[in-house]
């Protein structure tokens, strides 16, 4: 799995949030000011290529699906800061967080 960069994060959370949206159904949970739609067409085809969405055909557009559940990044995420911060100690993450 890659990482996702701040911008693909965003998309992701709004998606994961809507569950099945449009393009425009997500730019509509952006505070302003918000990105241009073709900055997250451009963002959802790249998340697409990245195999964390799917789309599929809605009338003449079409709406995107997640394909990584929001817990399986966050697992991820996790895995991967315990890894490479904490020297994969458990105890020295929870001694951090509290």
């Amino acid at each position: 799995m890659d990482r996702l960069t701040p911008a693909e994060e965003q998309v992701m959370l709004k998606l994961w949030k809507l569950k099945k949206a449009a393009i425009k159904e997500i730019q509509e949970l952006y505070a302003a000011p918000k990105p241009a739609y073709n900055t997250t067409s451009t963002i959802v085809r790249i998340l697409e290529r990245k195999k964390f969405v799917k789309h599929q055909v809605s009338g003449r557009g079409f709406v995107y699906l997640p394909k990584v559940s929001r817990e399986k990044y966050r697992e991820y995420l996790l895995k991967h800061l315990l890894v490479n911060y904490y020297d994969g100690q458990i105890d020295s993450l929870k001694e951090a967080i509290l």
